[in-house]
């Protein structure tokens, strides 16, 4: 498979939905078997006789293909958040990725790459992972010594009008998918490359169009998985599906699993078409706060990582309106933000052996009572002597200590400044300052070895929220 584009390490302090969701997201269709390229066989490349009956023939928005593919799913299934993607892959510099197939006739069945996906703003699409054989432990055909395909299958699908994605994703003849019928694929991506064999296999009957292939790894090396994928035309749905296999014995089983998937989004896509709510008013999209952040240089001139989102509703009916005093917790902090905008940066470091600053900015959605929850959370950090952290994503807490306040506090109409450490045995410092203007809050966390460099870091950290908030007006 080919490599992922990775960010900075993530130090171990204040966990957030952090850009590196964003980029394993944006990896998944790089380095999993959907990323590859899949050939259709000669037979499979026919329209499936009577398939147009039954079809979606309604162009679907983003918000409506997630909602799509997780209606036929449950959590921890289901889509990702398309418009994420979409910020990600857009407001940052990634490097490039490029595909050259052998013998070159065969390009057209190479599968897009995912941040043209993503960037592309005339179809609409969604990208999840789903369970390839109802959410069991092990696929059916896995039997002794074969490890059977993977569980997990991804999925990406597109929409748009239906002869727009013929011609855009099913773009060949029979002829040339009978020549294709073996070839191989070069990906290039920033300074690493990568080499796979593809074989096609017979598709399963499933929409108007569908084409299966067998990806693998060239040269071949121990524990490398092989690629079943589908590729399925229905309407006005393009439906792009891999699944890890262990050796090529498993792949037919894995594209029965697969076609199943297929079949059940375009039932729902057809007889279920969902119901999107609009989004909550907000002063700031964000697309303009990721714009915002991004506008601002860092230390030294870099650049941020930036990614953006609306905040959604927590998914549980038990999770706390707020931050409990005390208590930093992320996964309530958001919760009671619910419908905000929300954008994450991260800056590389000026400093030799230095991770990197972070900022989360909210724009906070007109439906946000007062008081404002980045108001609680200033007020703990300011009063608080202890602070036990709720590790997102990780179901455990964790203890500051020598947490105190600092005398660099942002101007805000409310606001704080505090240094602290954790217990990793670093003895690192964590500097985190926050602001909130109007509707406005700015947070931005640093870490520094030394004591004498604490001060001058939250200075830093104040000038850096002093420009956004000028950038924003405020």
């Amino acid at each position: 498979m080919h490599r992922r584009v990775r960010g900075p390490r993530r130090r171990p302090g204040r966990l957030r939905l952090t850009l590196v969701a964003l980029l394993a997201a944006l990896g998944i269709a790089a380095c999993s078997p959907g990323g590859a390229p899949a050939a259709p066989t000669e037979s499979a490349a026919s329209p499936s006789a009577g398939a147009s009956a039954g079809q979606p023939t309604r162009v679907f928005t983003d918000d409506e293909l997630m909602a799509i593919v997780n209606a036929v799913t449950t959590r921890p299934y289901g889509a990702s958040d398309s418009r994420s993607f979409r910020i990600g892959a857009t407001a940052n510099s990634w490097p490039a990725i490029t595909s050259t197939a052998t013998p070159a006739e065969c390009q057209p069945f190479a599968a897009k790459n995912p941040f043209d996906i993503a960037r592309d703003a005339n179809v609409a699409f969604a990208q999840g992972a789903l369970p390839a054989f109802g959410g069991s432990e092990v696929a059916p055909s896995a039997g002794p010594g074969s490890g059977g395909p993977t569980t997990t299958a991804i999925v990406i699908v597109r929409s748009a009008a239906a002869d727009a994605l013929a011609a855009s994703d099913f773009n060949y003849s029979d002829s040339l998918a009978s020549r294709c019928s073996q070839f191989t694929l070069k990906i290039d991506q920033g300074t690493s490359a990568s080499a796979y064999s593809l074989r096609m296999l017979p598709a399963p009957k499933v929409g108007e169009r569908a084409f299966a292939m067998l990806q693998k790894t060239t040269p071949g090396g121990p524990g490398d998985l092989g690629g079943a994928t589908l590729h399925v035309l229905a309407g006005t749905l393009s439906i792009s599906l891999s699944l890890s296999v262990a050796q090529d014995a498993d792949a037919q089983s894995a594209l029965d699993a697969l076609a199943g998937i297929a079949r059940k989004i375009i039932d729902q896509a057809a007889s279920h078409p969902p119901t999107v709510s609009t989004p909550t008013p907000n002063s700031r999209t964000p697309e303009q706060l990721a714009a915002l952040v991004r506008g601002v240089p860092g230390p030294g001139g870099s650049a941020p990582l930036v990614n953006a989102q609306l905040i959604p509703a927590s998914a549980t009916s038990t999770a706390r309106p707020s931050e409990a005093p005390c208590t930093y917790d992320d996964a309530a902090y958001l919760g009671a933000l619910a419908g905000s905008s929300m954008a994450q940066a991260q800056y590389s470091g000026s400093q030799a052996g230095k991770s990197f600053i972070t900022v989360l900015a909210v724009s906070m959605a007109d439906s946000i009572p007062q008081p404002y929850p980045f108001d609680a959370r200033a007020e703990a950090l300011r009063t608080c002597t202890s602070v036990t952290e709720d590790v997102m994503g990780v179901s455990q807490t964790r203890a500051w200590s020598s947490l105190r306040p600092l005398a660099a506090v942002p101007r805000g109409d409310a606001a704080y400044a505090v240094v602290y450490e954790l217990p990793d045995g670093t003895g690192e410092r964590h500097v985190a300052v926050g602001a909130r203007r109007g509707t406005l809050s700015l947070e931005a966390n640093d870490v520094r070895r030394t004591e004498a460099e604490v001060q001058p870091a939250a200075e830093a950290l104040v000038a850096l929220l002093d420009q956004m908030f000028s950038k924003a007006g405020l």
